[in-house]
């Protein structure tokens, strides 16, 4: 390369040989590490955006990051070219920011100051509104709790809730909390790390395969072991995580717009549409009624990049939004006066998989207008394989029946798996989902097409003989060629069956009430000819933290504390488990 080159490029031409992003207007200023000082004396950095030939003072877009600033090339020069100034900044402790990173726990106060200066620079009108994903939407919420009076709207995607689905869901840890913090270690994007599939494939599972204790995953994997440690001693939804959200109090004082984008196989969708619903039930009415969510068929990372096609579904090519043209059309909505983005017709829009439209109502009350309720049965309390299974039934159990059981045993080991399941797939499950003992159950054909929609629930009557074991359940369309659909999955940790704040270790011989309403929210017609697969069995894999039955402190067990469970599922008059789908009996007319 000859002397000189670089400097004779343009900003824009630089980025397209780079990222492969263009910008329509060359003229951008960009300027590197912008220094933004903390009450506390250290510094945060940013990298920032602005079109050159604006002279005026322009409202500004942020987003505050855990995966170092240089990520905002992506976004940067985009949002200029539409007339915003760009301010992607590092948490604390992270890239260029001095201090240290305690992810999740002190963003919120630090967001809130990076809106307060920004506001004050000479370039800025002194609005600013917030845009990101996954952590970066988490950030947005915790920044509202601070009530900065500049930050005049905020557009969380697949936003990620303490406690709630990250690092844990149903109070139950994931394996990929070590890899993620090791992403995050130091003041490096570890992206290699981070990718390096077999490396954590082979340390899950050596985890498992030895019985350690959950504990000392980050050890065994070489990272920092003290956040870790911090997170899985907090096993239960306590007031270590809810202190990282907003309290029913803030929710009542948000008076900002709200864009919400969420996706039906966002694994962080249980984050994003806890903050969603608890805003719907704190919130000021002036505020909800601006609050608005998009939910599509997407995963994690779809909900900025959408696609038609995702793990073997195809959706309509009008499932493909232009999510930064989204942000545009809101922002100029919200601060230049401009129609509000015409995709929205009401607060809620929602895509009906295999229907392929999208669904515009008000309320998520509207989703649904009847419930279809299947009953398990069995033939003498078998049902534990495809070819002796039990049955799913439109009429309630008469009379009694011999419960479902099976026997698990904590020290089984599954097959080394030739994966590392990621946190964004809600598909993680299904090579384990014939794997030791289950139940499982059919339903008959369904003889008209029916449109699920909304949030299923699965109420048990089981009986355990120990004092804990962690359930899942999970359901699948099996079309009429014999192909398979995942439609959902729960689960719950036994001593959590209650509530997820506290434990109450279960009474052997005892028949209990296991509520499975976790799910994630989706929309999809079922075919003519379809049935349901239900399956119910014991959590045994690399991919979470184990639960050894003895009713002990579950990241500290090992194997020296199995105990083998026996679960009986009860599906009679007197105990009538039962699967509850809501269902759309009078389908919305398309877009």
């Amino acid at each position: 390369m000859k002397k000189g080159l670089v400097p004779t490029l343009s900003l824009a031409l630089i980025l397209f040989y780079v990222t492969g992003i263009t910008a329509q207007n060359s003229k951008i200023d960009f300027v590197f590490d912008q220094k933004i000082p903390m009450r506390d004396g250290i510094e945060l950095s940013a990298n920032v955006w602005k079109p050159a030939d604006t002279l005026a003072p322009l409202p500004a877009v942020l987003t505050l990051t855990p995966y170092i600033s240089d990520e905002g090339h992506e976004r940067g020069p985009f949002f200029a070219d539409h007339g915003y100034a760009y301010v992607h900044a590092d948490c604390r402790g992270r890239g260029n920011s001095g201090g240290t990173f305690y992810p999740l726990e002190q963003d919120g106060p630090d967001c809130a100051e990076v809106i307060d200066w920004i506001s004050k620079q000479p370039w800025c009108d002194g609005r600013v509104v917030m845009r990101g994903g996954s952590y970066r939407g988490m950030v947005q919420w915790q920044a509202l709790q601070h009530n900065p009076k500049a930050l005049k709207t905020i557009v969380p995607t697949a936003a990620a809730c303490p406690g709630i689905d990250f690092p844990k869901q149903d109070n139950i840890f994931s394996s990929y909390t070590a890899r993620w913090l090791g992403y995050v270690s130091g003041v490096t994007k570890n992206s290699d790390l981070f990718s390096a599939s077999p490396f954590w494939s082979e340390t899950y599972y050596r985890m498992y395969e030895e019985h350690a204790p959950f504990i000392e995953l980050a050890r065994m994997a070489g990272i920092p072991e003290n956040i870790f440690v911090r997170w899985v001693s907090h096993p239960a939804y306590d007031e270590f995580w809810q202190g990282m959200s907003p309290s029913p109090e803030d929710y009542r004082n948000f008076d900002v717009p709200i864009l919400t984008i969420t996706g039906y196989f966002d694994g962080d969708q249980p984050g994003a549409m806890h903050f969603y619903q608890q805003h719907m039930k704190y919130g000021n009415e002036a505020a909800k009624k601006s609050h608005y969510l998009v939910i599509g068929p997407y995963s994690h990372g779809g909900t900025r990049h959408p696609a038609a096609d995702l793990n073997g579904l195809t959706f309509g090519d009008n499932s493909v939004l232009n999510m930064d043209q989204l942000h545009i059309e809101w922002y100029d909505w919200i601060l230049k006066g401009k129609e509000k983005p015409d995709f929205l017709k009401k607060r809620i829009q929602y895509y009906v998989m295999n229907r392929n439209t999208w669904v515009h109502v008000d309320d998520l009350d509207e989703l649904s207008d009847a419930t279809m309720t299947w009953y398990l049965s069995s033939e003498k309390g078998t049902a534990n394989d495809l070819f002796h299974s039990g049955s799913l039934r439109l009429d309630p159990p008469a009379g009694d029946q011999l419960p479902d059981r099976f026997v698990y045993d904590p020290l089984h080991l599954i097959d080394r798996p030739t994966y590392v399941s990621l946190k964004n797939s809600r598909y993680t499950d299904q090579t384990e989902a014939f794997s030791g003992p289950l139940l499982i159950y059919h339903s008959p054909p369904i003889e008209e097409p029916v449109e699920i929609a909304g949030y299923i629930k699965f109420m048990a009557y089981i009986e355990l003989d120990v004092h804990d074991t962690d359930l899942s359940v999970s359901l699948y369309e099996i079309k009429p060629d014999g192909s398979s659909v995942y439609l959902g999955q729960d689960k719950m940790r036994a001593r959590y069956r209650q509530s997820r704040t506290r434990e109450t270790l279960v009474r052997p011989g005892e028949i209990n009430l296991y509520e499975f309403n976790e799910f994630y929210l989706f929309v999809r017609m079922l075919d003519r000819g379809s049935r349901l697969r239900l399956i119910v069995r014991c959590v045994n894999s690399p991919d979470h933290e184990k639960n050894y039955n003895s009713g002990g402190i579950v990241a500290e067990e090992t194997g020296k504390d199995a105990r083998k469970a026996t679960i009986k599922l009860y599906h009679d008059d007197a105990y009538p488990s039962r699967l509850e789908l809501p269902i759309n009996t009078n389908p919305k007319a398309t877009e």
